[in-house]
């Protein structure tokens, strides 16, 4: 009895990284807002790489032509097929934190970013897998 439930253990933690690794690679999300009467694209890529229930990587953040901004994934985690992790991006009136948190469903990305310490449910973002090439 010992001995299966060792093995029903060690069966259930691949599982639960096997899960956690569906996150590695790179992911793309688009939205159009408008900003003074023009509509801006914001593109954000994530590069995630997952390690146990530790997440890592980054997020870059485009708006419309300018450069990306790049931040690094702080207190990443991630659970079976949910994840959440924080961002910093330094701005002129100081640091804003962002909190995002979701689920991976297949080569799908779903789930909310809010402002931290923000009101409100936050704001619905969908990143599909970039295809490693």
């Amino acid at each position: 009895m010992k001995a299966c439930l060792s093995i029903l253990t060690v069966l259930l933690m691949a599982a639960g990284l096997a899960v956690a690794g569906q996150i590695d690679g790179k992911w793309v999300a688009e939205r159009t807002m408008n900003r003074g009467g023009q509509d801006v694209t914001i593109r954000q890529t994530f590069e995630l790489k997952s390690d146990g229930s530790k997440l890592t990587g980054t997020v870059s953040m485009q708006f419309g032509q300018m450069e990306p901004r790049t931040m690094q994934i702080q207190e990443g985690k991630i659970e079976g097929n949910k994840f959440s992790f924080k961002t910093v991006m330094e701005t002129p009136n100081g640091s804003m934190t962002s909190v995002y948190e979701g689920t991976v469903e297949g080569d799908v990305l779903k789930g909310t970013s809010r402002r931290e310490g923000g009101q409100g449910q936050g704001r619905p973002f969908e990143a599909k897998r970039v295809p490693a090439s």
